[in-house]
């Protein structure tokens, strides 16, 4: 804890003696929030019906979603462990040698030792830590590991995907176990026969069952939903039996079997949301749901997720792959169940949940993330002004957005509109209003709200939320050269503007250009066969010494990487 918190406490406690000793009255003062931050794994823009699909109904990420705050440009990183990276440091990956391609097992590689991670943070503040799920950002010795990176208890998996039910890896031609209890230092490996969702919301209502209110908690459920569970497009349902009798409407199996994954998140959500209400907690609790980056509808990893209307998927720098869905519920916040159409990144949760939990956000520097608590507590605008979506080295794919503008270089394969699943069919029903006022999350959550949610009020904020376009099929190419889009008319990046506004493009290639001094290259370490499974009981486990230096850290603390770049976009009038 630091110093003005521990002035903060002293302050508070010396209040309370006066009010008790003169018999004053005196405002009581709110403690600490719960924090909750659950998030999916590869899920479509199009796949939260709140977005205005009707194909897979979400009625409790909808309950939530219509009671809080819909982040309609939330942007994120467009594979998975650039994005985690994001949201644990606050910073750009770049800046860590975390972006680029996700993470594989037996990697040498992890977010360097010298950044301090937001659940230390928030253990700095007196909460209690826990995580649920994914990890993904490194464990090659338990130094990396999450438990010794701020979280006090871990319950999951290492790597970047498993089996939803035998809960295993295959990579590198090893197939190994994946799923370890890790309590301080001990590592239990947990062999179980459960999905993986239910593996989750089963713990995650464990946590908050057990948890002492004296202290707050920090909560963070990364599902392995909806990823796909193999890189040969597999996708595994719950139950088969429920998924036809519910969703037999959709015809194409592959995303029936996907929108049964999502609806078992959704229900997970729902769980979550109800164990809050019945340890009296949800009154005092921000839950944060979101997207780590966009569907893959085609390719590897498929999984077939839906990014309708926005132009291409995960991998890619246009929107499908980067605009993730999001939205933050609480009743802390003053003015909810509202659309917000200004600017957030990944990197803004660090600071914004700190100060949102009593700390100073001044406390934190050199941070690429923006306090935005006060923008989502009240409607407040032009918090953030720029983002740099990403630099991708080594394949000169690169894109930034300024103002009203995007700049796109990408040179991936997924450059184009996927219309196939557009979530809208006259064969699909009709959007439920009912469905989500009844669902466990809304119950839940009328328990402790005094603002009723109206059937109108659901179907008005919906309609804001859906982004329409015309003409897909006419989008500009955008392979092998620069392109720029008006990202607020164009959100589905359809009319290349590049040629009508060069001095936009050479604003927004010199803000590009400005972090490439900061930018640490991704080490292209390779898969180390020491830390395959086979030597460790058929179970992907950390390998190295703990004292151990990555390449990535002897090449930041030799190549004297000190100088810090924030850009003053953010302050100034784009």
């Amino acid at each position: 804890m630091n110093l003005n918190n521990v002035l903060l406490v002293f302050v508070l406690t010396v209040l309370s003696v006066v009010c008790l000793y003169f018999d004053l009255i005196c405002v009581s003062v709110q403690p600490a929030p719960n924090i909750v931050v659950i998030i999916a794994d590869d899920l479509g823009w199009n796949d939260v019906s709140f977005h205005g699909a009707d194909e897979i109904p979400t009625p409790n990420i909808d309950a939530l979603a219509y009671n809080g705050v819909i982040l309609n440009r939330h942007y994120v990183l467009p594979v998975c462990t650039p994005s985690r990276t994001a949201f644990l440091t606050g910073q750009y990956p770049i800046r860590t040698g975390m972006q680029g391609y996700p993470l594989q097992g037996a990697e040498p590689r992890g977010i360097p030792l010298n950044y301090t991670l937001l659940p230390e943070y928030l253990r700095r503040l007196g909460y209690t830590t826990h995580l649920v799920g994914k990890w993904h950002v490194g464990y090659h010795t338990r130094n990396f590991g999450p438990t010794r990176r701020g979280f006090d208890t871990f319950l999951g998996y290492y790597t970047g995907y498993i089996q939803y039910y035998n809960h295993t890896l295959l990579e590198s031609e090893q197939l190994g176990y994946d799923l370890h209890r890790i309590v301080g230092d001990n590592n239990t490996v947990e062999y179980r026969y459960d999905y993986m969702t239910d593996l989750v919301t089963d713990e995650a209502e464990s946590i908050i069952s057990s948890h002492n209110t004296n202290k707050p908690m920090y909560l963070q459920l990364a599902h392995l939903a909806p990823h796909s569970s193999d890189a040969e497009d597999i996708m595994e349902v719950r139950d088969w039996k429920e998924t036809n009798a519910t969703l037999g409407y959709i015809k194409d199996l592959n995303r029936r079997k996907y929108a049964s994954v999502v609806s078992t998140l959704d229900k997970s959500v729902g769980r979550v949301v109800d164990a809050l209400k019945k340890k009296d907690i949800l009154k005092n609790t921000i839950i944060i749901f979101m997207a780590d980056n966009g569907a893959q509808t085609e390719g590897v990893y498929k999984n077939y997720g839906s990014n309708y209307p926005l132009r291409g998927l995960k991998f890619s720098l246009f929107e499908g792959g980067v605009r993730g869905a999001a939205c933050i519920y609480s009743p802390l916040i003053g003015q909810s169940s509202r659309v917000s159409t200004q600017l957030f990144h990944i990197t803004d949760w660090l600071p914004t949940l700190y100060s949102a939990a009593g700390g100073i956000s001044s406390d934190l520097k050199q941070l690429d993330g923006i306090d935005q608590w006060s923008a989502i507590k009240k409607v407040k605008t032009d918090e953030r002004r720029s983002i740099l979506v990403n630099i991708q080295e080594g394949e000169n794919s690169e894109a930034a957005i300024m103002g009203r503008y995007k700049l796109t270089r990408d040179k991936s394969d997924y450059q184009k509109h996927y219309s196939y699943y557009s979530g809208n069919d006259a064969s699909y029903p009709k959007y439920n209003v009912t469905n989500v006022l009844a669902s466990p999350a809304a119950t839940a959550i009328a328990s402790v709200s005094t603002n009723v949610l109206t059937a109108a009020k659901i179907k008005q904020l919906r309609k804001e939320a859906t982004i329409v376009c015309e003409n897909l099929t006419n989008s500009s190419s955008c392979m092998n050269r620069t392109c720029l889009f008006n990202i607020y008319k164009d959100p589905c990046e359809i009319t290349d503007l590049s040629s009508e506004y060069p001095k936009v493009v050479k604003r927004l290639s010199v803000f590009i250009d400005s972090y490439k001094s900061v930018l640490m290259k991704k080490p292209n370490t390779p898969v180390d066969p020491a830390g395959f499974p086979c030597h460790f009981n058929n179970t992907w486990m950390p390998w190295l010494p703990d004292d151990y230096q990555s390449i990535s850290e002897m090449h930041f603390t030799t190549s004297g990487v000190t100088s810090w770049q924030h850009n003053d976009f953010n302050s100034t009038s784009s």
